[in-house]
């Protein structure tokens, strides 16, 4: 097999459909919707929005925050039902004020919560149009082309997030992001090749690894990305890579 340490093959090889965020995800989406509070707050301070705009977001942001809730306790489907209760109360702030900054952006999140990745670019370009200085607007924007196979356009979408929040925190939380789309693609190859789909199952496990190398590019010294870089292309037959992966682990364990 050739060499394909530089990810550019697996980046490639993409499903039409894949995978969205799960219990591990609490964290960042909780980090998501306290910069929204935040920032709301400092709007209702400065800006002359109807009291009734503030007070919908705010219940929009409270049902959002219960679905994370739900999630966490393992209710998929009123994790999901909350999140579009959420998408209502958002919509109806835009019919308010239709120049509130920040309903588009929870309008993407909870579309990307309920895996309408479409929609959720859509609403989060238009949040970058109306304020391209929130990070996080950039950083969900590239979970959702990561879900719709748009690597290139997700980088980039990464590249901007950091560039407007140098913190560790954005990226971190990214990787974490990006670890678990790559670990749940791979478990579905597994049902695919068993299913007697052995060609989408290869498409699953080639997108797994290339979810991995957009993680690495972002932190190139994360133990868990190169363990299963290593792990991972070992199981697609790439012994070359996964030497060089494996290779790169050990030297910086030594350190």
């Amino acid at each position: 097999m050739r060499n394909n340490y530089t990810g550019a093959h697996y980046l490639n090889n993409i499903p039409l459909v894949v995978v969205t965020n799960t219990l591990r995800h609490i964290k960042i989406m909780k980090y998501f919707f306290s910069l929204f509070v935040i920032a709301s707050i400092t709007l209702s301070c400065i800006q002359s929005n109807s009291e009734k705009s503030h007070f919908l977001f705010n219940e929009g942001v409270s049902l959002s925050l219960n679905a994370t809730n739900e999630l966490q306790k393992g209710n998929i489907e009123k994790h999901e039902t909350l999140n579009k209760m959420a998408i209502k109360k958002f919509i109806e702030v835009l019919s308010i004020d239709s120049l509130h900054k920040l309903a588009p952006s929870a309008l993407g999140h909870c579309n990307y919560e309920i895996k309408k990745f479409k929609e959720g670019v859509q609403w989060f370009q238009k949040a970058i149009k109306t304020d391209s200085t929130l990070a996080v607007n950039y950083r969900e924007l590239g979970l959702c082309k990561i879900n719709l196979g748009e690597f290139d356009a997700s980088q980039e979408a990464f590249r901007k997030a950091f560039e407007l929040d140098k913190s560790q925190e954005i990226k971190e939380v990214t990787i974490s992001d990006l670890q678990q789309i790559s670990s749940l693609a791979f478990d579905y190859s597994k049902t695919y090749i068993k299913q007697g789909e052995e060609e989408k199952g290869i498409q699953y496990k080639q997108f797994s690894v290339g979810v991995l190398f957009i993680a690495h590019s972002i932190d190139s010294t994360n133990i868990s990305t190169l363990t299963e870089i290593a792990n991972f292309t070992s199981l697609l037959g790439d012994t070359v890579t996964s030497n060089i992966y494996t290779q790169k682990k050990r030297a910086l364990t030594q350190k």
